[in-house]
C-alpha cells in the first residue's frame, strides 16, 4: 500500500486539514478527526475539564437535545463519539455512505454549539467519580499512577494525578467552566479530520465546507516540549492495597530519546524483543518457564510531540511471588541489558512488527487511524510509506549500543500494588 498515492490531503477551509481514503468497502464510510485541547490544554486547577467537556458533546446542542441528537444517529444506524486525549479532543463516526452529509452535519453541531446541561454534567461527575473509587482497588492503575509521578515532576506532560486528585477535581468543575473551556479551546486552527471507505473527495470536501465554515479560531497556547525528567535514582515506592489476589509491578525509568529519533526506534526494538509479546524474552522465561507471573511485557512510550518519555516493564504476580518475580524479571533485564539482542530475534521482531502493520491498514478504522496520528505528529504522509525500511535498517550492534546508552539498570524505579505480605 502506497498512502501517497492513496491518500487525497486537501485545507478546505483554513485551520482544517482533510483526509481522503477510498477503500473496497461497500456503502460504509469511516470518520475520525482531532484537535488540539486536551487534558494538557485543561486548568492547572482542572485538569479534568477537557475531559468532561469531550463526555458532554453529545448531552445536547443548541439546535438538538441529547435525545434528538440519538434518534436522528439511529434512524439511520451511525453512531459518533467523542473522547479526549492527553493533547487533543478526538472524534470518531460510522455511518452507510448516503448519510455522510447529515454525520458531519451532526458532528459540526456537536463540536460548534454544545450546551453543557447541568443536570446531564451532574450526572456525569457522579458516573465518573464512582469509576474513579472503584479505581481505587486497581493494583495496576494505582501502581502505574506511583511509577509515573517518580518519574516525572508535577509540570511534566506525562506526569498522572492521583485518583484522590482527580475526584477533587471533577468535582469542583462547573457549567460555567465547560463553556469557558469550549469557548477558548474549540475553533479552526489545528484541526483535522480523515475519512475512509465508501467515499468520494469531493462529497466529503462539499460537506466539510458547509458545516465548517466561518467557525472561530481556536484560542489556544503550545505547549512546550523541552520540560525534563526527574533526575534518574533508584527507588521503591509501595502501595498497599488489602484483600488483593494479585500485586502489579512496574520497573522502568526515564529515557532521554523522542519518537522522531533514529535510537528511539533502536531502544524500541531492543524493549520489544525483551517483552513486547508473547514470544519475547519476559513472557518465555518468567510466565512459561517458571510460571511466576499472570502476565508481563516491556515498552516504552511517552516519547511522541518532541518530550522524552521512559520505558517500564510491568508484571502481575500472586502477593507471595511479587519478590521471586521481581529477582527474576531483573534477571532477565540485566542479562538482556549486558548481552543485548541476538539476530535472530532481531530478524523474527522485524516481521511481527511489520506484519502488524500491515494487518493494522485492514479496516478503515486502523488505516484511518494511522493517517490521523500522522497528521496529529505534523509528519508528511511519506512517513507511513516508510515505515516498514525504517524497521527493516535496523541492525543488532545499534540496538545494543542504544540499550547501553539511554538505560540504566542501577537506577530504576520499582513500583508495587497489592497486597504486601
Amino acid at each position: 500500500m502506497k498512502f501517497k498515492k492513496l491518500v487525497t490531503k486537501e485545507e478546505p477551509i483554513k485551520g482544517l486539514t482533510s483526509y481522503v481514503i477510498p477503500t473496497k468497502v461497500k456503502d460504509v464510510v469511516t470518520i475520525s478527526g482531532s484537535m488540539l485541547g486536551g487534558i494538557l490544554y485543561s486548568d492547572k486547577e482542572n485538569p479534568k475539564i477537557s475531559s468532561l467537556v469531550s463526555a458532554m458533546l453529545d448531552k445536547g446542542t443548541q439546535k438538538n437535545s441529547k435525545y434528538e441528537l440519538s434518534n436522528k444517529l439511529e434512524s439511520i444506524g451511525a453512531e459518533i463519539s467523542f473522547i479526549s486525549s492527553n493533547r487533543h479532543i478526538n472524534f470518531t463516526a460510522h455511518c452507510l455512505k448516503p448519510d455522510l452529509e447529515l454525520v458531519v452535519e451532526l458532528i459540526s453541531e456537536q463540536l460548534r454549539s454544545p450546551i453543557f446541561p447541568d443536570d446531564e454534567l451532574d450526572l456525569l461527575k457522579k458516573r465518573m467519580i464512582g469509576n474513579l473509587e472503584i479505581s481505587k482497588d486497581n493494583t495496576k492503575k494505582q501502581s502505574y499512577i506511583n511509577f509515573i509521578r517518580r518519574v516525572y515532576p508535577n509540570n511534566h506532560y506525562n506526569y498522572r494525578s492521583t485518583i484522590e486528585e482527580s475526584i477533587q477535581s471533577i468535582s469542583l468543575i462547573t457549567e460555567k467552566d465547560l463553556k469557558s473551556f469550549h469557548e477558548k479551546t474549540f475553533g479552526l486552527g489545528s484541526l483535522n479530520i480523515a475519512a475512509a471507505g465508501d467515499i468520494s473527495n469531493i462529497q466529503f470536501q462539499d460537506s466539510i465546507k458547509k458545516y465548517f465554515d466561518s467557525w472561530n479560531d481556536q484560542n489556544i497556547n503550545s505547549l512546550d516540549s523541552a520540560i525534563p525528567a526527574n533526575n534518574r535514582t533508584q527507588a521503591i515506592e509501595n502501595k498497599n492495597i488489602d484483600d488483593k489476589t494479585s500485586s502489579d509491578v512496574y520497573i522502568g525509568q526515564s529515557v532521554d530519546v523522542t519518537e522522531d529519533s533514529d535510537d528511539y526506534r533502536n531502544l524500541m526494538m531492543g524493549i520489544y524483543i525483551l517483552g513486547g509479546n508473547f514470544s519475547a524474552r519476559l513472557m518465555q522465561s518468567v510466565r512459561d518457564e517458571e510460571g511466576l507471573t499472570y502476565g508481563i511485557g516491556s515498552t516504552i512510550t511517552g516519547c511522541g510531540y518532541g518530550t522524552t518519555g521512559h520505558w517500564y516493564t510491568w508484571g502481575t504476580f500472586s502477593p507471595n511471588l511479587v519478590e521471586k518475580g521481581i529477582r527474576s524479571t531483573l534477571s532477565v533485564i540485566d542479562k538482556w541489558f549486558a548481552k543485548g539482542v541476538t539476530e535472530r530475534e532481531l530478524a523474527a521482531k522485524k516481521t511481527t512488527l511489520n506484519g502488524s502493520f500491515q494487518v493494522s491498514l485492514d479496516t478503515t478504522s486502523g488505516l484511518i487511524d494511522k493517517i490521523l496520528t500522522n497528521a496529529e505528529k505534523g509528519r508528511n504522509i511519506s512517513y507511513l510509506d516508510n515505515y516498514t525500511n525504517k524497521i527493516n535498517v535496523l541492525n543488532k550492534d545499534e540496538i545494543n549500543r542504544a540499550i547501553k546508552t539511554y538505560l540504566d539498570p542501577k537506577k530504576f524505579i520499582t513500583s508495587i500494588a497489592g497486597t504486601i505480605i
